[in-house]
């Protein structure tokens, strides 16, 4: 049986809790390193030592590894990408696997690796400074239901880009598909000259294992790519946290849009691997002098648009009790209509329907390709509505317009990580000569995107009087 997030964050609640009332030193002590082939220990306290001499030894290699082992994980999990797409939707129930496909193909392809970190110097009569990234050790990486496998990817080039190790504590409910990539990510690893135990995981994903990676004095960084509860959670250890939390990201459609181009590029956003990505369009803002004419374009772009009478039924499904249900999440539209009784080509990627800002779906986080559209008078109304649904988780946000000053405005006032303009969502995937991409938007805790500069401590070499080679 899946277990949800907030199942997830009970258990490890009381387990943190627990630890965190003991009084006296930790009762996880440093000792020697167990030995395992493939990164994989009965317990996640064996894992976690691993991984702490690794780094060393890692560490020893020199930074000119690096780059081999990215390569090698690169090409590994290239090969392996519709084998794992397929076991990540049979074992999670949730997604398309041709999106998966290429979800794996962007952690693999697009994730900066080694070349991300740059030296800096600066010199003149009065000495020199030299400004470089240190690893901080010993990561504890926490990988969701939602995107297991280009997580995994993704995390480890560039953690390890960065010269640290990783523990990792793949969600219950994408157990076998998060070890897998682990497995063959791991032996690339170790198939390009690098140490066994770079990453470490336990044998099996027990949700006690976060607590415990959360106390130990052997992880030096933590890193959460999940729910709001668990990131406050992570908080908690007093160790230095990066979380990605949810998010909620609000589309807006005013009245100088290509709404055809608009209606399209919302599709396939909110449509990809069925709305289960933080980052996709979760509510429709539009200017209601174009409602008529974005619905019209939305019935062009293989996309049901839902009567109230119809709107009420699928609500009456994927709502109780004021929040989402978690059953409906992932699946693909048809399944979810044909639930509501609705019958529609099984090729319908999205459905969409006219709603008020005070509905679950437009205010929660639904995960589904269901697409609740508001309308409003007014630019700056459709601003203030983008800006209170967004829940200033500072995540996404996305505009389509031909307008620069309302551009401007919308990007200025939502302040999220990123602002998508006149375009899909997935565009926030960029090649790496664009800033390539990353699988955990750190939203939650301030960093944002992550990528190998994000996983070093800025360190400053001052040499004070000499040094400046040239006059």
């Amino acid at each position: 049986m899946a277990i949800d997030n907030s199942q997830v964050e009970k258990i490890v609640r009381e387990v943190v809790n627990s630890l965190f009332s003991a009084t006296g030193a930790s009762a996880l002590k440093t000792s020697s390193a167990a030995v395992s082939a493939d990164g994989l220990f009965d317990n996640i306290e064996d894992a976690i030592r691993a991984a702490k001499d690794s780094q060393v030894k890692f560490m020893d290699l020199g930074r000119d590894i690096r780059f081999r082992i990215v390569d090698a994980i690169r090409k590994d999990s290239l090969a392996q990408k519709e084998r794992l797409a397929a076991m990540t939707v049979e074992e999670t129930k949730m997604g398309r696997v041709e999106d998966k496909i290429r979800k794996n193909e962007v952690g693999a392809i697009f994730t900066p690796g080694p070349e991300d970190l740059v030296v800096r110097t600066y010199s003149n009569e009065n000495g020199t400074i030299t400004i470089e990234g240190a690893p901080f050790g010993v990561i504890g990486a926490i990988t969701p239901m939602t995107n297991p496998v280009p997580t995994i990817i993704n995390n480890t080039i560039a953690m390890i880009s960065a010269g640290n190790s990783v523990v990792y504590l793949p969600h219950p409910s994408a157990h076998n598909c998060t070890i897998e990539i682990f497995k063959i990510v791991h032996n690339a690893i170790v198939s390009a000259g690098g140490p066994p135990n770079l990453i470490t995981a336990a044998r099996t994903s027990k949700i006690e294992n976060a607590a415990t990676v959360f106390k130990s004095p052997d992880v030096d960084l933590i890193v959460v790519t999940g729910g709001p509860g668990i990131v406050r959670l992570a908080m908690k250890s007093g160790k230095r946290v990066m979380g990605a939390g949810p998010g909620n990201p609000p589309v807006v459609v005013d009245d100088t849009a290509d709404l055809l181009k608009a209606a399209g590029d919302i599709v396939t956003g909110a449509s990809f691997d069925n709305n289960i990505l933080c980052n996709e369009e979760k509510i429709c803002i539009v200017l209601r002098n174009v409602l008529d004419g974005l619905l019209n374009a939305f019935s062009k772009c293989n996309t049901f648009v839902l009567n109230n009478e119809q709107a009420q039924k699928v609500a009456n499904i994927v709502v109780k009790d004021g929040e989402i249900v978690k059953s409906y999440m992932g699946k693909d539209c048809s399944v979810i209509l044909q639930a509501a009784g609705i019958s529609v080509d099984p090729a319908t990627r999205l459905a969409v329907f006219v709603t008020t800002e005070d509905h679950p779906i437009v205010q929660h986080e639904q995960l589904m390709p269901i697409l609740p559209i508001v309308a409003v008078n007014t630019f700056e109304e459709a601003v203030n509505v983008a800006l209170r649904v967004e829940h200033n988780f500072k995540h996404t946000a996305v505009i389509h317009s031909n307008n620069i000053e309302r551009i401007t405005k919308f990007a200025q006032t939502l302040n999220t990580t990123y602002v998508i303009v006149n375009g899909p969502s997935q565009a926030l995937a960029g090649e790496i000569y664009r800033g390539g991409t990353t699988w955990t938007i750190a939203g939650a805790t301030g960093e944002g995107v992550t990528s190998p500069r994000v996983f070093v401590r800025e360190r400053r070499l001052v040499v004070s009087g000499g040094m400046n080679f040239v006059k």
